[in-house]
């Protein structure tokens, strides 16, 4: 028998945070990975000399991140990574607030009868984006060494308490869809979706919005996101954690506090903190040993919550690998863009147009068609690490990331008709050809190796509900987890005392600020767990 104070599942951000607090603290502490990898979505590979990230394409601060790695005595050098939004043949940089309204612009430009309209929906971007302001006006004090000062708590958080309440109403009063808003101020279907179809179905109005302001908080680590997984790692190492990979939880023995491993190793522990898809960790319960009836039916009941459930949207990324050197792209993309290659937009194109009776169509040549109107109208994220570190590609060529919303039932459904590797062969030519419209007329002679991720690729890597990226949908009704801010610490809590949860499952929404905070917040409740449980032990008072 192995056992442990901690046992941390998941080696995304999430659980490398939560490992790396729980090591500082000396307390024994396991990292389980299932694959042979750790990071999850977060870091890259190395393909023929080419650094390519596996997921979040670059690093949004919040006020989260870098108060974090400076708390763990981490330093990355972090490279500029300026968003560029292009639209037909028009662009824009946001670098700064006021090139919202060169955005705004562009969009006059290219729908010349609702600039009316327009000039609301820049005036409602503004009054998000400085709310923005206030939310993340300050770093975040979890992150901060206690006790604060006099000078900080005075002067700092408690003026910044107020404002953050008074502004958490107000965010709490745009929480409609985005799109379901939009209607409010235009009746142009087009630009309704040419402004949002690169965000997750149904997203609230306000987290909609809140992107113009984050989209000049991203930051690029030195090296690419691999560096963030790395440093981690080697803090977790120092401090005496252990992490194991190839070592998949398929039991956990809540009486016990013992979980098994589909390679056959058992550990039992005093705390387990759950760092995956949270239907994984209802499921690998063994509900027959639990002997209170009262937590048996509250995980029966967060089983039923969750049995229904779907995942956020999920992303189709192709990796292109070419002999063309960066400046073929940096005038057009830049580092980071989000390329829409046609100012229609997907707002007369549904994943309906393709079911008969709720079930997709088999009919390949109607499938493969309307890929191909839904590749050529919807947004394209570009993201080449070459253009923000020279050191992430041979000399002389360039890697491209190139992603677009996707829908997992529909990858599934083509895998079930046999048509994966079509599918993936036919949507990589059809991202080519668009880049070559923007870029140079024969691309495809210069592209020298593709790699395809898809929904399905993600599901099969991560476990992670519908291969989503960053947890619950939107759509979800009643919702399944937490996503009011004032709520955020209870996110990490679960029915049973000794396992907590923390990363994208835990609370909505939820990318690596998030997944941050509440790998901190879970690891600090076990903390505290674990000092109750060693001053009883030792006979000591339970005064906190």
């Amino acid at each position: 028998m192995n056992h442990v104070d901690v046992i941390v599942v998941g080696s995304g951000i999430a659980g490398l945070t939560a490992t790396a607090y729980l090591s500082k603290e000396n307390l024994n502490v396991l990292l389980l990975e299932k694959e042979a990898e750790i990071g999850g979505l977060l870091g890259s590979f190395n393909v023929d000399g080419h650094v390519l990230d596996k997921g979040a394409r670059s690093i949004i601060d919040s006020g989260i991140v870098f108060p974090m790695l400076r708390q763990l005595g981490i330093e990355i050098e972090f490279l500029s990574n300026p968003i560029k939004i292009t639209i037909g043949s028009q662009s824009v940089t946001l670098t700064e607030e006021s090139d919202i309204e060169q955005y705004g612009s562009m969009l006059k430009q290219l729908y010349p009868d609702n600039v009316k309209d327009i000039d609301v929906i820049v005036t409602d971007i503004k009054h998000v984006m400085k709310t923005m302001d206030v939310l993340y006006g300050i770093e975040n004090p979890l992150f901060l060494p206690k006790p604060y000062e006099m000078d900080y708590l005075t002067h700092t958080l408690l003026p910044w308490v107020f404002k953050f309440a008074f502004n958490i109403r107000k965010m709490s009063k745009m929480l409609d869809p985005i799109n379901d808003f939009l209607k409010t101020r235009t009746s142009n279907e087009s630009l309704i979706f040419i402004i949002t179809q690169h965000f997750f179905s149904m997203t609230p109005t306000f987290f909609a919005l809140s992107y113009f302001t984050l989209y000049m908080q991203y930051h690029y680590p030195k090296g690419s996101t691999q560096t963030i997984v790395d440093q981690l790692k080697s803090l977790i190492l120092s401090n005496g954690g252990k992490i194991k990979t190839n070592q998949e939880v398929n039991g956990i023995d809540v009486e016990r506090k013992q979980i098994t491993t589909a390679q056959g190793q058992v550990y039992s522990y005093d705390q387990l903190l759950w760092a995956a898809d949270t239907n994984r960790l209802y499921h690998m319960i063994d509900r027959k040993n639990i002997a209170s009836p009262k937590l048996l039916s509250k995980i029966n009941r967060h089983i039923k919550l969750l049995e229904n459930k779907t995942g956020a949207d999920s992303v189709l990324t192709v990796y292109m690998l070419t002999d063309l050197p960066p400046q073929y792209f940096e005038a057009i993309f830049g580092p980071h863009c989000f390329y829409t290659p046609r100012i229609e937009g997907l707002a007369d194109i549904s994943l309906e147009d393709i079911k008969q009776k709720g079930k997709f169509i088999e009919d390949k040549d109607r499938l493969f068609d309307w890929i191909s109107d839904f590749v050529e109208y919807n947004t394209l994220e570009v993201s080449i690490p070459v253009l923000r570190d020279p050191a992430l590609s041979p000399e002389g060529q360039t890697g491209l990331i190139v992603s677009l919303l996707f829908d997992y039932q529909l990858v599934k459904h083509f895998d079930e008709l046999n048509l994966y590797d079509d599918f993936k062969h036919y949507i990589t030519s059809l991202m080519i050809k668009h880049l070559s419209n923007a870029t140079i007329d024969d691309l495809n002679k210069h592209v020298r190796k593709t790699i395809v991720s898809t929904p399905l690729s993600i599901a099969r890597k991560t476990h992670n509900t519908q291969g989503s990226l960053t947890g619950w949908s939107f759509a979800n009704n009643p919702f399944p987890t937490e996503y009011r801010f004032t709520r955020l610490a209870k996110s990490v809590l679960t029915p049973i005392d000794s396992i907590k949860q923390a990363g994208q499952w835990t609370f909505n929404p939820a990318g690596v600020p998030v997944s941050i905070l509440t790998g901190k917040l879970a690891a600090d409740a076990i903390i505290k767990n674990v000092i109750k449980s060693n001053s009883k032990k030792k006979g000591g008072s339970d005064i906190e």
